[in-house]
């Protein structure tokens, strides 16, 4: 038994019902809705032959980011496999890539997705997904050609394609087209405002061009806003807070993590992400956080060798290093290193090539040790996009390479890269004070080298 999704995607083991309640999920599922995976739970209870369903239950397990959803989301494709005689082939490709995905084969996930988009254009799941792992593995350009690849099959009105346009807006963003990454965005914010991504996208734009009061006017929304949504709303209030920062308006940054960034003590890998390198762009900058670092550190201990996003780890050493917690560091370091020797994957590579010197040179700030830093930061600036993330996201690590500089009194390379570093953000008020700073420094030392006088 078959029945077609709204976009005319074959999937069995479903009555036509059971079929529009999942387009509905998926709908919901696409503007981060809360209600998305309770509805889906009842779904599979409801229709235990219909496989999509199940493997969307997968899928949204494994994209909490965390090792202790993987046996629900193996259990899920298990019972998948017990369906395997009636799956169309666009499922059976759905399975293998939920397979690959919960052992961690990212790689191979995206195979099965992009199998799944050249004979089905009109899979706008799998395009979701695929667009969501390349993110957080530093891929813009791949996320950016599948698009590509789709849109001829496309046309305005269809279900979703406000989605498809969202998603080419954040890929073209991070690649630099900005004009038209803008362009598209606004257009799909306006076709459907609870496309939140195509939302975030838009901020990216106005955050890479250094368009302050563009973004905050953008994302300028009450306080209740989103409140119906996923923690992906927190990450649009990180956004916003990022702007204010950028600004200068630091009382206003401290209030919105506080109500609106990590209000709750979260343990989701974006909430952790953006908590860690908002409270050190502050601490950088001169703002007294007290003591938030103690209840992040305390989260990151509980998630501490997850090492499912690789993008998270150097934020759970950014809070054991603030907090003094150098043991903890030192056991996620450790960590790291079995990882990479275990695996001899995309994630055993990335993790040595990447993670692992990010997160030495994080523990290393923290100890004081700035030549350090420096050592592994200063060969790998232009490197660290695998590891997933956006350039805005990425950016803390230049920040750290900023501080280490400025910490071994390294003042002709602190001032080389503030000078990039306000090139890129004009407006950024704690570059121009840090790059004022510096400068100063320069002229009292009267070094030729750059050094401060011993």
């Amino acid at each position: 038994m078959q029945q077609q999704s709204q976009l005319g995607i074959e999937w069995s083991g479903a009555t036509g019902d059971q079929v529009k309640r999942l387009d509905a999920i998926i709908t919901d599922y696409f503007a981060y809705k809360l209600t998305a995976y309770p509805a889906l739970k009842t779904l599979c209870e409801d229709a235990p032959n219909f496989a999509m369903a199940h493997m969307l239950k997968g899928y949204l397990l494994l994209s909490m980011g965390t090792q202790a959803t993987v046996p629900g989301a193996s259990k899920s494709a298990a019972h998948v496999q017990t369906l395997r005689d009636s799956l169309t082939t666009g499922e059976a490709c759905h399975l293998a890539a939920l397979l690959a995905w919960a052992r961690g084969d990212l790689a191979g996930a995206c195979h099965h997705w992009d199998m799944i988009t050249i004979a089905q254009p009109h899979d706008l799941l799998a395009i979701k997904l695929q667009h969501f792992t390349l993110f957080w593995m530093g891929r813009p350009e791949h996320m950016r050609d599948v698009i590509n690849r789709v849109m001829p099959q496309w046309q305005h009105g269809m279900p979703g394609y406000a989605n498809l346009m969202g998603m080419h807006a954040f890929a073209l963003e991070e690649l630099g087209h900005f004009e038209t990454a803008e362009r598209l965005g606004r257009q799909a914010a306006e076709q459907d405002p609870d496309d939140l991504w195509a939302v975030h996208a838009v901020a990216h734009v106005y955050e890479m061009q250094g368009d302050l009061q563009a973004g905050i006017a953008w994302l300028d929304q009450p306080a209740d806003s989103w409140h119906d949504r996923n923690p992906f709303r927190e990450h649009l209030w990180w956004h916003t807070a990022l702007f204010a920062f950028e600004a200068g308006s630091y009382d206003q940054v401290l209030s919105l993590y506080d109500s609106s960034v990590w209000p709750d003590g979260s343990s989701f890998y974006l909430d952790i992400q953006n908590a860690a390198s908002l409270l050190a762009r502050l601490e950088f900058a001169g703002v007294d956080v007290g003591t938030r670092w103690n209840a992040l550190a305390s989260v990151a201990q509980d998630r501490k060798g997850d090492h499912v996003l690789l993008f998270t780890e150097p934020h759970y050493t950014m809070a054991f290093g603030r907090t003094g917690q150098f043991d903890q560091a030192e056991q996620q370091l450790q960590s790291l290193c079995a990882l990479h020797i275990e695996r001899d994957d995309w994630m055993g590579q990335i993790t040595r090539d990447i993670a692992l010197p990010v997160c030495e040179a994080i523990t290393a700030f923290y100890r004081q040790d700035y030549a350090r830093v420096v050592d592994l930061l200063w060969p790998m600036r232009y490197q660290f996009q695998p590891i997933g993330g956006s350039h805005a996201q990425r950016d803390i690590f230049n920040i750290f390479l900023i501080e280490a500089a400025i910490g071994m009194q390294n003042f002709a390379l602190a001032r080389a890269l503030l000078t990039e570093r306000t090139a890129r953000h004009h407006n950024s008020h704690s570059s121009q004070m840090r790059l004022a700073e510096v400068c100063a420094a320069l002229a009292v030392a009267g070094d030729s080298d750059g050094h401060a006088s011993s």
